[in-house]
């Protein structure tokens, strides 16, 4: 262990009586009343908001230490303050003279191995922060109102920090809801009664005033749009260019949540695809962050990642606000039942997939290679070997010493205590191992299935004659599993992206739209996020990424209504197409956008070979130009004897770029 002159463990809610559930929020809002009203209030607490409750003591469980860990202000997180950082200091670096002599790098842990399993303590730590406060609330109600005895403390010992499913069926047509973005919400109090109340899910303002470190992001496309982090003395979604904004647009952040909450849908369902006979510590770096740092021959089959969900999400709640940079996304707190849903997924694929892990690294074609990633010196050396006994900065144990990968686990020999789950889905419960591989099998499959993703079902309801020249392998094709069959006339279709992660100096997204016909506009298939911090933020992971020219990937999914309907309006006469040609006219339905947080349109290109070329004097420049779009295809095979077991995707094809006529530049930041 390090010396330090303090650390703070986070124990999530130990000494509460058992494992109880973190509730999606409008559940814990409509169906437990007690639970609500102390998570509403000790979360005002934490927050130190000028009508709280003063019940809090640890300097180190505020919101204002809690919500900087992510990144700024650039300083030590209390519950772990190192003693001497002097020593780390370097005259040549000019990151280190600005503010102060301080080499601290922040504890950045994106585009890793170890992003799911750091961001899990990290959760933990605001859950047990707000139940050690609700527990002081509880036993004070109690002690004033006598007659209520035992209600409140036991509801204090259940409560555990809920999350927002913003993966679920009804936010494409309801978005966010109220309880996450109303100034007021009501709560039970005392004697039955319900009270209005300041909403501390809303916004946070600053204790203290704006950090010192706090910059204004002002290259932000737009003319005159600019994200006032400076200025601005609470979080805001959507906000107004101004040092002032009336409050969030949460009219826009709607509006744009809604229109891409189908292709988050699809992409949580493809997080449970991955097959079955995978390279247990490849699959898991390809579901575990957006880099995917191992090689592979082929690597365009992958089906996504859980932090490139996590980074679209990003994207389409913050806007012109904090969500949207990595820098200040942990002061709005959507920041945690956001990372809180993204824990459940973890947990629900940790149970899938109890197999796939990180171990110490993957093996390519004979060769051995570690896992590393670019953090700061405070904790690491540059490239270090990251290991599943590694350290998590800056959360430790009990002990006194950091948590590990292999602790964050919930399934596993060497797991540390969590204290919570999660509500059954598909028959899985979490923290519960489950009695058969095959059991995992089947939960998979209805996990896919709750998100969309059944293409057994849909392959039957797509025309077979309109699908029969898609081809498929043949049942003797080894790539065939023994006990499989391929559904015939049928495959998926994804568009791969790869882009450049410190392009634009800030966090962007590629956007991936249908141009539509003579009577529709075009509409938004899917958006890729690059979750970013400019190149003047301190964090040394990002800067060193930044170096080494890291690249974010991708996957988005093609819906298959699409795919039915681009087909059939190419059809010609009573011959079918070829593949070839099929594949040139899906490319040509696609329209592509970069854009930035603000919605800006940065570059644009047309699908399909017929695009006409962009003119040398108006193409992207290779700084920002994506390094790769392009269109692949799987076909699928189920089990031949049970079919509510999990499909097997097979057969994985690259059809090359879609965008061949190049990208045209609609920003001077894009030339």
């Amino acid at each position: 262990m390090s010396s330090s002159e303090h650390h703070y463990p986070v124990v999530g809610r130990k000494g509460t009586g058992g494992a109880f559930n973190r509730f999606p929020i409008q559940t814990l809002e409509k169906d437990h009343p007690y639970q609500f009203a102390l998570f509403i209030l000790a979360f005002t607490a934490i927050q130190q908001r000028p009508d709280a409750l003063k019940v809090l003591e640890e300097p180190a469980a505020s919101y204002m230490e809690i919500a900087s860990i992510h990144g700024k202000p650039y300083v030590e997180w209390a519950g772990d303050r190192n003693k001497d950082i002097s020593a780390d200091y370097s005259p040549t670096d000019k990151k280190d003279t600005n503010p102060v002599p301080s080499r601290f790098g922040g504890y950045c842990n994106h585009g890793a191995v170890v992003f799911p399993t750091w961001h899990r303590p990290y959760v933990m730590l605001i859950e047990q922060a707000i139940g050690n406060v609700a527990e002081q609330l509880a036993h004070d109600i109690e002690a004033h109102n006598p007659g209520e005895g035992g209600v409140w403390i036991k509801a204090a010992k259940e409560l555990r920090f809920p999350y927002w499913d913003w993966a679920e069926m009804d936010v494409a047509t309801d978005g966010l809801p109220p309880v996450l973005y109303e100034d007021k919400v009501k709560i039970m109090v005392a004697g039955g009664q319900k009270q209005s109340v300041d909403n501390p899910l809303s916004f946070f303002s600053y204790v203290g005033g704006v950090p010192s470190d706090f910059a204004d992001e002002t290259d932000l496309s737009a003319p005159g749009q600019v994200a006032y982090f400076s200025k601005w003395l609470r979080t805001y979604r959507y906000a107004a260019s101004t040092p002032d904004p009336k409050g969030s647009q949460i009219d826009l952040l709607q509006k744009t949540l809604m229109a891409g909450a189908k292709d988050l849908r699809n992409r949580v369902a493809h997080l449970f695809a991955f097959n079955d006979d995978q390279n247990p510590a490849i699959a898991w770096d390809e579901f575990s962050n957006h880099t995917a740092e191992s090689k592979r021959d082929m690597d365009f089959q992958n089906v996504g990642s859980l932090e490139g969900v996590h980074d679209t999400l990003h994207g389409l709640i913050g806007g012109n606000g904090h969500m949207s940079d990595a820098d200040y996304a942990g002061f709005d707190p959507i920041f945690f039942l956001h990372h809180s849903n993204v824990d459940r997924l973890l947990a629900l694929w940790e149970w899938c997939y109890t197999e796939y892990w990180m171990e110490d690294g993957y093996e390519q074609d004979g060769e051995k290679y570690p896992w590393t990633q670019a953090r700061g010196t405070y904790a690491q050396v540059y490239n270090e070997q990251l290991l599943p006994d590694g350290p998590l900065q800056p959360f430790r144990t009990e002990t006194g010493d950091y948590w590990t990968s292999s602790e964050a686990r919930f399934l596993h020999e060497k797991a540390y205590p969590k204290y919570y789950s999660y509500p059954e889905l598909a028959g899985v419960k979490v923290d519960q191992a489950a009695k058969s591989p095959q059991e995992r099998a089947l939960a998979r499959k209805k996990i896919a299935v709750y998100y969309g993703f059944d293409p057994q079902t849909t392959a039957k309801q797509m025309p077979s004659h309109t699908w029969a020249h898609l081809p498929v392998p043949k049942q003797e094709d080894p790539a065939v599993p023994t006990d499989h069959t391929v559904v015939p006339k049928y495959r998926i279709f994804v568009v791969h992206v790869k882009l450049v992660e410190h392009a634009y100096n800030r966090s962007y997204s590629f956007q991936l739209h249908h141009k539509g016909n003579a009577h529709s506009s075009p509409q938004l298939i899917g958006t890729i996020t690059v979750f970013g911090r400019p190149d003047r933020s301190p964090c040394k992971a990002c800067a060193l990424r930044r170096q080494a020219g890291s690249v974010v990937r991708g996957m988005i999914p093609v819906p298959p209504e699409l795919v039915d309907s681009i087909i059939k309006s190419n059809a010609g006469g009573h011959s079918l197409p070829a593949f070839d040609q099929t594949l040139g006219h899906i490319k040509g339905e696609f329209i592509g956008k970069l854009v930035d947080a603000s919605g800006t349109e940065l570059a644009t290109a047309e699908g399909g070979q017929e695009a006409p070329q962009v003119p040398q004097h108006r193409v992207v420049s290779r700084r920002v130009t994506p390094v790769e779009i392009s269109l692949v295809s799987a076909a699928v095979a189920e089990h031949v004897e049970d079919k509510d077991r999990p499909v097997y995707l097979l057969d994985w094809q690259h059809h090359d770029g879609v965008f061949s006529g190049g990208w045209l530049a609609t920003h001077k930041d894009s030339e």
